[in-house]
């Protein structure tokens, strides 16, 4: 019970170090994978690190009654980010489309 909630722990301070990076970049997209936005506040490192290193002991915990869960767990848990940035990088993409030029 406690790997699992340690778990939706990281996966909620992923979740937030997202919220907190799409309200201090509202108009540039999110990099995915590697990179960072044009600004990045500081709590957004310490959010990542611990909410990673939640996910995954938690994960890895679970894991231990079959080796399948760890990974099912890390991913399933990790969705909710990654679909806001997704749905705020696609805004942004749509927005800056439809700006007029100068």
């Amino acid at each position: 019970m406690l790997p699992a909630l340690l778990a939706i722990a990281g996966s909620v301070l992923l979740y937030y170090a997202t919220h907190v990076l799409i309200r201090a970049n509202p108009h540039s997209k999110i990099p995915a994978w590697i990179g960072n936005p044009p600004v990045v506040p500081d709590r957004v490192f310490a959010c990542r690190f611990f909410g990673i290193g939640f996910l995954v002991f938690g994960a890895i915990q679970v894991g231990t009654a079959a080796w399948y869960w760890g990974p099912v767990l890390i991913l399933v848990l990790m969705i909710p980010s990654a679909v806001r940035m997704a749905l705020h990088n696609r805004r942004v993409a749509e927005s800056a489309s439809t700006r007029p030029t100068e």
